[in-house]
């Protein structure tokens, strides 16, 4: 790999910088009698000569030929002045860098190096750097040169008509697959409100444990895991899927149907079905006159925590209002 240094890494002897010193005071003293000469102020002039100086640095040189012969010379000209910006731009405001340039065209380019000192060492020094990295970088771009070319290569009219008879391709099975395990967790997960809720594929009638039910299963699909599903099934239950036709839904209870009386608050909310009130209700289990009131309270601790709810608090009322009513009669 051919790796440009535009200037020696040797720091000059004292004597050399001494006398460019003095060659550039007098350029200066000679610019000013040309500024003076031509009715000029000196810093104008002075500014003139820095941008004519420039154009050294920051500008590649006029083309020298179209020929294919100088187109080489040209390149290495060209890369050589961009390493000399870049030397100039670290002298200047401390900016390291590198550039690496590599041709495609030809077979036995090891590739250009350029840029700061300090720049060009860390891509020699990288790992998988130097010359084995600008082979790697020619090879990677020759690939995606191969893949952008094809691409963008224009098709005949007999291959258009062709593609355009042919039906939109699917994404891969694979893709495919994973994207229909996800979409359907995540509207399981929505409808029943558990986080970790998991799909059962062979027995969908299990999902009553989340609290949901699945409606709208292709009948000509098996209860199956789409592992084993052909990528036409999976295409199928996911469009299915996205229109709403399958979908999860809650298990709503009835009314009318019967719920088990250890619920908490179960015998409380049956007590409110009809249309009477307290006095309606028969409380005689929960009193026993020969018992006396610590025989009451026990048979009302024992409700109380049969029933487990704050709703029964009114009928305890009426029930130890009804007692003292009675053992007031009973004295009496």
């Amino acid at each position: 790999m051919y790796v440009f240094s535009g200037r020696n890494t040797e720091p000059p002897d004292a004597l050399f910088l001494e006398r460019l010193d003095a060659f550039m005071v007098k350029c200066l003293a000679d610019i000013k009698a040309f500024a003076d000469r031509e009715y000029r102020p000196f810093e104008e002039t002075r500014q003139y000569v820095a941008e004519w100086h420039s154009r050294y640095l920051f500008q590649p040189p006029p083309p020298v030929g179209d020929s294919t012969v100088h187109l080489a010379a040209k390149v290495r000209s060209l890369l050589c002045d961009t390493s000399r910006i870049l030397e100039s731009l670290y002298e200047t405001a401390g900016i390291q860098s590198f550039v690496l340039a590599v041709d495609l065209n030809n077979p036995d380019d090891k590739g250009f190096l350029g840029g700061s000192v300090m720049g060009r060492e860390f891509w020699r020094g990288l790992r998988n750097g130097g010359e084995s990295g600008a082979k790697t970088f020619r090879e990677y771009c020759l690939r995606e040169q191969d893949t952008t070319r094809m691409a963008s290569a224009p098709h005949d009219d007999s291959s258009s008509s062709r593609s355009s008879s042919v039906p939109t391709r699917h994404p891969p099975a694979k893709s495919l697959k994973n994207e229909l395990y996800e979409n359907v967790r995540k509207a399981l997960r929505l409808v029943s409100g558990i986080r970790n809720a998991e799909m059962k594929w062979t027995s969908p009638d299990k999902l009553n444990v989340y609290g949901v039910r699945l409606v709208g299963w292709p009948s000509t699909i098996p209860a199956q895991n789409p592992s084993t599903l052909r990528a036409s099934q999976n295409q199928l239950l996911l469009d299915s899927l996205e229109r709403g036709i399958m979908r999860f839904e809650k298990i709503l209870v009835s009314s009318s149907s019967t719920e088990p009386t250890d619920r908490p608050g179960a015998a409380v909310e049956g007590l409110f079905d009809g249309q009477g009130g307290a006095e309606d209700v028969d409380f005689s289990w929960a009193y026993d006159a020969d018992g006396g009131s610590s025989s009451v309270c026990s048979r009302l601790t024992m409700m109380l925590h049969i029933l487990g709810s704050l709703s029964c608090l009114d009928y305890i009322a009426t029930i130890c209002a009804r007692s003292s009513m009675e053992q007031r009669d009973k004295h009496v």
